[in-house]
Order: structure tokens, then sequence, then C-alpha cells
């Protein structure tokens, strides 16, 4: 039937809004970045946060000096990419496609609607697919990077929660800079 995972950086006191001011990626984050895009057949994003990716991962399997990165970049590149958007938007980036989304119901129908038809599927964000995502409980894994700094500023990734939702944790990860990978599955 399908996968949806939703993934996500965030920082130590649950900060997912602007993480250039806080996150720190490392080669060794971005191959485990790599070997998930492996295994999923699409990925999902807003379009703000699309719009901020399809400006930069184009041109990274090219320009960047890391061969992690390049790698990463080619491979994200080459799935196929689905934009959750309000409206109308120029998809420059390869093998993009706008799904109109207007509300909550349209929302849930969409990504359910990939969920069936596609396969494994990786949610990159932004902010408000995140809460979407947990609010109604679409999705099968959590993957959540930690990193070790209280932001203190932003938005917080489970504000839009309303109900308890088990999880049952599957694997936890300390990468060389701190960095702690957390995955979870609903129960």
């Amino acid at each position: 039937m399908g996968e949806i995972i939703v993934t996500m950086q965030m920082s130590l006191d649950g900060i997912v809004s602007d993480p250039d001011r806080w996150m720190t990626l490392s080669d060794e984050i971005l191959e485990d970045h790599l070997a998930c895009y492996r295994k999923v057949d699409a990925v999902v994003f807003g379009g703000s946060t699309y719009e901020g990716l399809a400006q930069y991962w184009p041109e990274a399997e090219i320009s960047s000096e890391s061969p992690v990165e390049r790698a990463l970049a080619k491979q994200l590149n080459d799935l196929p990419k689905y934009v959750f958007t309000r409206s109308e938007m120029d998809l420059a980036w390869r093998n993009s496609k706008a799904v109109t989304v207007t509300d909550d119901e349209s929302f849930i129908r969409e990504l359910s609607g990939l969920k069936r038809g596609t396969g494994r599927i990786s949610v990159e964000g932004g902010l408000k697919t995140w809460h979407r995502c947990i609010r109604h409980g679409l999705f099968d894994t959590l993957w959540l990077l930690v990193h070790p700094v209280i932001a203190a500023e932003g938005d917080r990734l489970f504000a839009s929660a309303r109900e308890q939702q088990a999880l049952k944790p599957v694997d936890c990860k300390t990468y060389r800079n701190g960095v702690v990978g957390l995955r979870y599955q609903r129960e």
C-alpha cells in the first residue's frame, strides 16, 4: 500500500523553522539521506520549501565539492517530486509536479492517494505540510534529526498535534557532529 516517511531537521527544543540558523549538516548525515532517497519512490514538498530547494539541488549535482552531496543531488533530482501548493507555481526542477491543495481535506485526499499509487514517499517539508501530516496522523515513519542546539525561537514541530499518538522507536543514531537521528513508526 505504500509508506509515508516524514523527515525533518529539528533543534533540541523542537524548533523546525529557520534551520539555516542552527542546523549543522555533515557528509555522514547526507549519506543517510542518500540511502533513504534510494529507497523511496517520490518526495513531497510544500510550495515555499520547494522554491528554496529547487534553487539549490539542481546545481549541486555538478557544483558541490562534496561527492556525497553530488550523489544526493543526483538522486533527489531524478526522483519524482510532488509540490503541494495552493496556487500555480513555476516548477523548473526536473520531475516536479504541482498538486493543488486548498484545505486539510484536499491534503488528506491527495497524500493518501499518492501513498496508494506511488509507494514509499518522503515528506520533506515545510512546516505547514509537516503540521498537517502530524495533525492528521498521515505518516508511517517519523525520522527526526535532532541538532544539539536550543534554537529558543521559531515554530515547533508538534505544535499542531491535536491528540496523543503512540510511536514505536525503531532506530537511533548519534552522528559525529552531535546530531541524533531518531526513527519512529506509528503503532
